[in-house]
């Protein structure tokens, strides 16, 4: 009976200890997302890649001919990757739109419910403490009535 308790019991908190890795994991990944809307992202991207090209295809020491020839095989396909990041930034953006304002409401309430249940000295701590660590982003988003381009709302965890 003490054996199967005592499972029972370190069976609970390895749940627990993978349950908090993986939600710890998501919130890391998450922060770590950029969207990719952004030009001077893009391009710092695209310069990356051609590095990275370069330096593979430096490495097979291709004759300086055959070298042109591979960049120009680059360049073509940049311009094709741009276009189509266009056309499906283009696609995304209603859904962005619909989605945004309703994901801000989820925090606001979220936010609104935590306050709901502070003393008034905690209340006023955790509201410094969002202003200490995002500022005015919700009333200038509110105020604009637009997202900032290319920067996320409040992510999972900053309640």
């Amino acid at each position: 009976m003490a054996r199967l308790k005592r499972a029972r019991v370190v069976s609970g908190a390895l749940l627990v200890v993978v349950a908090a890795a993986g939600f710890l994991g998501g919130l890391a990944w998450q922060a770590g997302r950029t969207d990719s809307g952004l030009p001077e992202q893009r391009e710092s991207r695209d310069e990356r890649g051609r590095e990275d090209r370069r330096l593979v295809i430096d490495e097979v020491g291709l004759t300086p001919a055959k070298r042109a020839e591979v960049e120009e095989i680059i360049q073509h396909f940049t311009v094709r990757m741009r276009a189509l990041d266009e056309e499906f930034r283009a696609a995304y953006q209603p859904i962005r739109e619909a989605y945004e304002p309703r994901r801000r409401d989820l925090f606001r309430a979220t936010r609104d419910s935590i306050r709901a249940i502070l003393l008034p000295e905690e209340r006023a701590l955790y509201d410094s403490l969002l202003t200490a660590r995002f500022g005015d982003r919700d009333r200038d988003r509110e105020s604009s009535g637009e997202e900032r381009r290319g920067e996320r709302p409040e992510r999972n965890g900053d309640c």
